[in-house]
């Protein structure tokens, strides 16, 4: 769950309720340990003023983090959705991944560079206060220069941490960019990187479990979620890379159903619940003009969202997807690209046209995942 709280070069950048906590974290661990031992003898409320400023730079680095990336997919063509900030930073929602090295290297790159680079202003910063103006002057001074500080440690560690060699981290897409230059085979580095990456998790697993049961409880917590959290993320590209590969063979003819039960235009949503979700139980249904083609989707979200007493009242025309809002694609694409814009638009239908740009049928999720289980169970039993 996650909410949308700016917008930059049409970007939307989200927090996860997860970014919450860690900047809660943050806060708590600024006031109680760095800033009392760097300025002693600060009130309470002065104490968490300079700690919620802390937590805000660390909040502002992730997002000029995320952005150099999407900015560079930008420039490259590729079109970026949102930006989302969770407890292990952020991750940039890009429509596709380049499979050209120079691409994938620079969308990569950029965001450790950003953080290092942020990291070397915020010490460039602290050095004029401390050794030019003075910081021992002024508590104020010396409260932005603990800022400065902190500001500068975690960018490092920011942009370190992105460096490590795994995915989904931007070292894991650097370290793969490496491989395709060098063997040209864009499959044979994404199936090196996965297996280095869940190499690394394991590794940092293990460092993390020992921590815990000798010492350092806290440090050895977050390595150990650290590790989950790249063996999670490589098992899931992991998966993403070994279905795109069973459908990428897959076509949308080969599976598209042309016997479509559709909604005509001007019904009232009572007739759309009770001779169409109820009796079909299905939870979107196009909607047809008077000749039969395709002008809007109703989904049951969106019905329901009508309260139970307008139902009679109100028709699916006034409150339906509009065609130009719909996933439409030809018939001869790919069921991985379909899979995939699904993703992204989160709809649950792709609607197919036939050569003249008519609406032939249509492939649901479900009809994929159908079909990849289908195909993933056939290539199983012939390695047995």
């Amino acid at each position: 769950m996650s909410i949308t709280v700016a917008k930059v070069r049409n970007i939307r950048i989200k927090i996860h309720y997860t970014f919450i906590m860690i900047f809660v974290l943050v806060t708590w661990s600024l006031s109680a340990y760095l800033i009392p031992i760097s300025i002693p003898g600060l009130s309470f409320a002065i104490n968490l003023y300079i700690a919620v400023t802390g937590a805000a730079v660390l909040f502002s680095s992730v997002i000029l983090h995320e952005l150099a990336h999407s900015i560079m997919a930008i420039r490259y063509g590729i079109k970026v959705r949102h930006i989302v900030l969770f407890i292990f930073g952020g991750v940039s929602d890009i429509e596709e991944e380049p499979k050209e090295f120079q691409k994938e290297f620079k969308i990569a790159v950029v965001g450790p560079l950003t953080s290092f680079g942020l990291a070397s202003i915020f010490s460039l910063f602290s050095f004029i206060i401390e050794n030019i103006i003075g910081s021992g002057t002024s508590t104020a001074l010396q409260a932005v220069d603990v800022v400065l500080h902190y500001g500068a440690l975690a960018n490092i560690m920011l942009g370190a941490f992105n460096l490590i060699p795994a995915f989904p981290l931007d070292g894991g897409r650097i370290l793969r960019a490496a491989l395709v230059k060098r063997n040209r085979d864009y499959d044979a580095a994404t199936r090196s990187v996965i297996r280095i990456s869940i190499l690394i998790s394991y590794a940092l697993m293990g460092i993390g479990f020992l921590g815990i049961i000798t010492q350092t409880f806290i440090g050895g917590l977050w390595i150990l979620l650290i590790g989950w959290f790249l063996n999670a993320g490589a098992r899931s590209y992991m998966q993403q890379r070994e279905l795109g590969s069973i459908l990428s063979s897959v076509t949308l003819r080969q599976i598209m159903n042309t016997n479509m039960i559709a909604v005509k235009k001007g019904t009232n949503l009572y007739d759309v619940f009770t001779k169409y979700f109820e009796f079909h139980m299905k939870t979107a249904f196009p909607v047809t003009d008077d000749s039969g083609s395709v002008i809007g989707l109703i989904t049951l979200t969106i019905a329901r969202a009508i309260p139970e007493h307008k139902r009679t009242y109100i028709i699916v025309d006034d409150i339906m997807i509009p065609r130009n809002d719909l996933i439409i694609m030809d018939a001869n694409s790919n069921a991985d690209q379909a899979i995939n814009k699904m993703a992204i638009r989160k709809m649950n239908i792709v609607f197919i046209t036939n050569g003249e740009g008519d609406i032939a049928g249509l492939v649901t999720k479900t009809d994929i995942l159908n079909i990849a289980a289908e195909r993933k169970k056939y290539f199983d039993d012939l390695r047995q």
